[in-house]
């Protein structure tokens, strides 16, 4: 999936607690583009542009559990 044209930005923060109603995603479900970007920014305090398969508040279980935020 492309990214998006909104011009938001994204970075990924560790977690270790997960609501129980949030979205999890794993690695190995997401898109190639998504999977470079968790790759470069888990555990680095980066951001990037924004991705189709990413939205503010999700979670990715990487190497760890990460948030997704974006601004």
């Amino acid at each position: 999936m492309s990214l998006r044209e909104t011009g938001r930005r994204l970075r990924l923060r560790r977690t270790g607690w997960i609501p129980p109603d949030a979205r999890v995603r794993h690695y190995d479900e997401l898109g190639e583009e998504a999977q470079i970007l968790v790759r470069e920014l888990a555990g680095r305090p980066r951001t990037a542009p924004e991705t189709g398969d990413l939205d503010d508040g999700d979670f990715v279980k990487f190497t760890d559990y990460y948030q997704v935020r974006t601004r």
